[in-house]
């Protein structure tokens, strides 16, 4: 019974040092800087446009010489160009898209995504893929400099 307390007592001093455990905690996550409110506006623009799948819009977002890496630093391609090839062709042959940011995690101008993404290949309003991944942006002057997914 001795032990028990003993536990108990360890327990709850952990609990009430652990800023994790108090309401406090919860505010840090509503403090955002100016920097990290417009590298999340950014991205969330980006979903629309997904979304949408409004090609122009979607592509605007993107710097000029965007890069685009598969965790940790395999590079994918670089430019526009290979974006457009990439995914211009899926925004006109998809019936529906949809990408939802399901867990973000912003420090500065990073912007890490956990994402759902839904298609339908064959008909509209029939989703037939789905996926979940975790994709980093760093943001530079309002674009999107580089890209890292995680797989």
């Amino acid at each position: 019974m001795r032990y028990f307390f003993l536990f108990a007592l360890c327990i709850c001093s952990v609990v009430s040092a652990n800023p994790a455990f108090e309401d406090k905690a919860s505010e840090y996550n509503l403090q955002k800087t100016e920097q990290e409110k417009a590298a999340e506006a950014v991205i969330d623009k980006l979903i629309r446009a997904y979304n949408n799948q409004n090609i122009r819009q979607f592509l605007a977002l993107y710097a000029e010489d965007v890069e685009f890496y598969m965790y940790p630093q395999t590079l994918m391609f670089k430019g526009k160009k290979p974006l457009i090839k990439r995914y211009g062709l899926m925004f006109e042959k998809m019936h529906c898209m949809k990408s939802t940011s399901i867990k973000r995690i912003t420090n500065g101008n990073i912007v890490i995504d956990h994402e759902t993404s839904e298609i339908c290949t064959k008909k509209d309003g029939v989703i037939d893929k789905r996926s979940e991944f975790v994709t980093s942006y760093q943001i530079e002057d309002g674009k999107i400099q580089k890209v890292v997914f995680f797989r």
